[in-house]
C-alpha cells in the first residue's frame, strides 16, 4: 500500500514537472501554465484535473491561472451567451400527440442525426390501467439548474442567459458525466463514425462551420449530442 502511495505521488510530481498548456478545461475557465515547479509557492489548496493520459490528479491551486479565450472567434463568444432578454420554452400539447412521428424524422434530418441516436423520442405512456393510453415526446428540458452543466470538467455544456443548454462538441471529451447526472436521459452518445441514414447533405453547410448554432452538422465520434432546440432558428 505505502508502495503504491510513493507511486502516485512521483506520478503527480512527474505531471507537474513536465508542465502541460491546457485552454479551458472547466465550468471556471481555468487553464494550466507551462512552467516548472520552483517557479511558484504552493498554496495548499488542491484541485483535481484530467492528466494527457486521462487519469484524474490533484494539483496545487497555484499551478492554475485564468485562461484566455482569445482562440475562440466573437461570434463563438456570442453563441455562448445566448440572446440578452430572451426566455424560450417549448411547449407540447399532448392530446394532439397521434405518434406520427414527422418530429422526429424532421429533427434527424435537419440535424445530420439517425434514428438511434435521434434527439427526439415519443414514448407510449399509460397512467394505470383505467385510464386511456398517450404518447409523449420527450427531449431535453433544457433546465433552469442543469446537472449536466454543473459536472461537464470541460464546460463543453453550457446554459445560455436564453434558457437554452448546449453542448459544444469541439470541446466534449466524451467523459459522459453529463448523461448520467440527466434524470430525463435526453443525451446520446456517438460511439461511431456519422452515419447520415436518412440525412441528405445538400443543406449549404461546410466543416468550417461545426459551432453549435449551426444545425446540419455531422455528429463528432466519442462526444455526446442532445436536442439543441434550433438556436440558428430562433435568432431569426
Amino acid at each position: 500500500m505505502e508502495e503504491q502511495d510513493n507511486n502516485a505521488k512521483n506520478s503527480r510530481r512527474s505531471f507537474l514537472k513536465k508542465g502541460i498548456a491546457l485552454g479551458a478545461f472547466s465550468a471556471t475557465a481555468l487553464a494550466i501554465a507551462s512552467f516548472q515547479k520552483d517557479d511558484v509557492d504552493e498554496t495548499g489548496e488542491k484541485v483535481k484535473l484530467l492528466s494527457p493520459e486521462g487519469e484524474v490528479v490533484e494539483i496545487d491551486k497555484a499551478y492554475v491561472k485564468p485562461a484566455q479565450d482569445l482562440h475562440l472567434p466573437l461570434d463563438s463568444k456570442k453563441i455562448r451567451e445566448g440572446i440578452p432578454n430572451r426566455k424560450f420554452v417549448m411547449v407540447i400539447d399532448l392530446a394532439r400527440c397521434k405518434n406520427a412521428l414527422k418530429c422526429v424524422s424532421a429533427c434527424n434530418k435537419h440535424h445530420n442525426i439517425t434514428g438511434k441516436n435521434a434527439w427526439l423520442k415519443v414514448y407510449k405512456m399509460q397512467e394505470s390501467n383505467d385510464t386511456a393510453p398517450y404518447w409523449m415526446p420527450s427531449t431535453c428540458q433544457h433546465c433552469d439548474q442543469p446537472a449536466c452543466v454543473t459536472v461537464c470538467p470541460v464546460d463543453a455544456t453550457f446554459k445560455r442567459r436564453d434558457g437554452l443548454v448546449l453542448v459544444d462538441n469541439d470541446r466534449c471529451i466524451g467523459c459522459r458525466f453529463c448523461m448520467a447526472a440527466c434524470p430525463y436521459s435526453a443525451r446520446v452518445f456517438n460511439w461511431e463514425e456519422h452515419n447520415q441514414g436518412e440525412i441528405t447533405m445538400n443543406m449549404g453547410m461546410t466543416q468550417n462551420m461545426s459551432t453549435p448554432e449551426h444545425a446540419g452538422m455531422p455528429s463528432i465520434k466519442g462526444t455526446v449530442d442532445k436536442c439543441d432546440f434550433c438556436p440558428h432558428a430562433i435568432e431569426k
